[in-house]
């Protein structure tokens, strides 16, 4: 709830401080969490269960600034892969989990002091995860889906709400650093690849043109 209201508080704020106008992009690596609903995975298999949660994986970003404290920005993530396991008398097996989204909305910036600022975003994002048996113990069931000619892997799509948070430390006016966290809803769909709600912390080196 903090996090909503202070997302409120930036994308409400008038023009605190002129940054100019114009084009800006970034990107670095990013940390993912992944809450998965585990009952969409464990009737893949029998055994003991786990799965990773956390993964490293790189975010890119770019925008358009319209007025000095707003933008429109664009941004590609990807998630990482997930393992799946289930350990059995029969052996292990492995099911791999990967996700990314494509994301636009509206970016609000309200300027502190020393080239510091906070800044928040609130768009749509455009998902896609897949689901793959990686490795076979003989007795793991491969995920139901419909296929098609250009891929063999379950791939899943939605679109849901985007927001995100995060501060920017200006070295100069060309050159920053940010850090964003950005929460991009859940991700997957239940009878074909799985669920997973995500979310992802990433340090970004920024360049404005």
């Amino acid at each position: 709830m903090k996090r909503i209201l202070l997302l409120a508080l930036l994308l409400a704020c008038g023009p605190a401080l002129a940054q100019g106008t114009g084009w800006y992009m970034g990107g670095g690596p990013g940390s993912t969490k992944a809450d998965f609903e585990r009952g969409d995975f464990t009737s893949l298999e029998t055994g003991t269960y786990s799965a990773d949660d956390r993964e490293v994986a790189p975010r890119i970003f770019g925008g358009f600034r319209v007025a000095p404290n707003w933008a429109v920005e664009f941004g590609l993530a990807s998630f990482g892969r997930f393992r799946h396991r289930f350990a059995a008398p029969s052996g292990v097996a492995v099911y791999h989990y990967e996700a990314s989204a494509l994301t636009v909305g509206m970016n609000a910036n309200l300027p502190l002091a020393g080239g510091v600022s906070m800044n928040g975003r609130v768009g749509a994002a455009f998902t896609a995860a897949s689901l793959r048996l990686a490795v076979d113990n003989g007795t793991a069931k491969i995920p139901s889906c419909s296929s098609s000619w250009w891929y063999d892997d379950c791939v899943s799509t939605r679109t849901n709400l985007f927001w995100g948070l995060g501060a920017q430390f200006d070295i100069n006016r060309r050159w920053g650093i940010r850090l964003d966290y950005d929460n991009y809803g859940e991700v997957g769909e239940e009878f074909e690849t799985g669920r997973a709600d995500i979310e992802q912390v990433s340090v970004n080196v920024l360049y404005r043109f």
